[in-house]
């Protein structure tokens, strides 16, 4: 939970950022069964779907990630908003800008990172016949794979194969979207390039925030800084 979600009461963002906590929620609740059951992570220090990567997102994930920077990284929000912040990377420019080749977590917003770094590698998919289907993440070693017990291999398995090798199932990618879909229907499912929308929405929020604070009678009530 974003502890300046509060700060956006009575507001479409409001409702918007508070749906998409849910949603991210459920994920994490989901995902944390999923590698219970099949004892499948990623390996430390990977990153390797980041590097080439940047995702296109929705406007509820635009917003959260803002909102989140606002709170937890300030100064990189302000660089951000102003387009004063690195958008290409030296090791790679096609690549998400917020990452970072250097630090072993590599993810420099990952409390607040988007729908796409939160599902993939630990879900799943489902077939024409709409039976769960998975195939572990194409970056995981096959070492690391065959090591488990029982061993795996980078290939496809069905429902009922999981089933019996793990005892349950991992969550759905498409249902994931779909939640995040209903969130801002008006919004018919467009996406942006994140560092096309990521600056607006930090702006967007940084206005609202200081529009509810101007409005607000509690003079306790701290305002995030802006500039």
């Amino acid at each position: 939970m974003i502890h300046f979600l509060e700060k956006l009461s009575g507001t479409r963002e409001y409702d918007i950022i508070n749906g998409l906590d849910a949603v991210y929620g459920v994920i994490e609740e989901r995902e944390t069964a999923w590698k219970a059951a099949s004892r499948v992570s990623c390996t430390n220090n990977c990153g390797t779907c980041c590097v080439a990567f940047e995702p296109d997102v929705l406007e509820c994930e635009a917003l959260y990630l803002a909102l989140w920077l606002i709170e937890n990284e300030p100064a990189a929000a302000r660089a951000i908003r102003d387009r004063t912040y690195p958008m290409e990377r030296k090791d790679n420019t096609s690549g998400c800008f917020l990452y970072d080749p250097d630090n072993p977590y590599h993810c420099t917003v990952y409390g607040g990172r988007c729908l796409i770094c939160r599902l993939f590698g630990y879900t799943g998919s489902r077939g024409k016949d709409g039976n769960i289907r998975w195939k572990p993440c194409r970056f995981l070693p096959d070492l690391v794979l065959s090591a488990r017990l029982p061993s795996l291999s980078h290939r496809q398995y069905e429902a009922e194969e999981l089933r019996q090798l793990f005892d349950e199932l991992p969550p759905v990618m498409s249902d994931s979207m779909e939640q995040a879909l209903l969130i801002s229907p008006d919004a018919s499912g467009r996406t942006w390039p994140l560092r096309e929308i990521l600056p607006e929405a930090i702006q967007r929020m940084q206005f609202i925030l200081l529009y509810n604070a101007s409005n607000d009678t509690d003079p306790d009530r701290s305002t995030p800084e802006s500039a």
